[in-house]
This record gives C-alpha cells, sequence and structure tokens, in this order.
C-alpha cells in the first residue's frame, strides 16, 4: 500500500456506492474528488492541479462512459495510476488505456489500494 496521501478521483454514477469508496479512501488518508458522470469529471480534471488515482465505473449516463474517460485521463497524463471498474461490462486488456487495471464489482477499497501498489 502507499503511504503518502493521494488525490483520487472516483467517478461513480451509482451514489451510494461512490460516498462508500470515498469515505473509505478518506478514511486511509487520501484526499478523494467525487464525479457523478465523465463530464463532471473532466471539469474536476480541469479544476484540479493534479490527480494521482482515477478510479473511475465503465457504464456511466452521459457523452462519455468510464472507457472513455480513462482514455482521455491517460492522454492527459502518463503518471495518473487509473483503476477502471464494472459490475456489468468486462473489458479486454487491449480495451483499457495503458498502464491500466480492471476491477469486477463488488469491490471494495483494499482492492482498490492492491491495484494501485
Amino acid at each position: 500500500m502507499t503511504e503518502t496521501p493521494l488525490t483520487i478521483l472516483v467517478v461513480e454514477d451509482e451514489a451510494l456506492i461512490r460516498m462508500d469508496l470515498a469515505l473509505g479512501l478518506s478514511d486511509l488518508g487520501h484526499k478523494v474528488l467525487e464525479a457523478g458522470n465523465a463530464d463532471m469529471a473532466m471539469q474536476t480534471l480541469r479544476d484540479e492541479e493534479a490527480i494521482d488515482v482515477l478510479v473511475t465505473d465503465i457504464d456511466m449516463p452521459g457523452e462519455m462512459d468510464g472507457l472513455d474517460l480513462a482514455g482521455k485521463v491517460r492522454g492527459l497524463s502518463e503518471t495518473c495510476r487509473i483503476v477502471v471498474m464494472s459490475g456489468r461490462s468486462h473489458p479486454t486488456q487491449d480495451a483499457l488505456p495503458e498502464h491500466s487495471t480492471f476491477l469486477g464489482k463488488p469491490l471494495d477499497v483494499d482492492d482498490i489500494m492492491r491495484a494501485i501498489a
């Protein structure tokens, strides 16, 4: 696990899941930002100085899904760690941006921390 506090953006359209993940990551000492869809996440990315980790669901309402968002984030930053999650979709490794990890739902904060370690 990481000892340095990270800035983590959690993008999930289901509010309870998003809040649960955000609370768990905050309890570990990380700065957590939340977005309910990819458009909100892009605005957060424009407003924030740096995001260390993107945790995004794939299936969300709006013009972009989580895979599109992850690809855009990878284009903006080669160092941002990306965790893509879904309970419905199971993308191949080729469908994920370079140096990204996929986690199936249900998952918890420990799964995310292992994925970014």
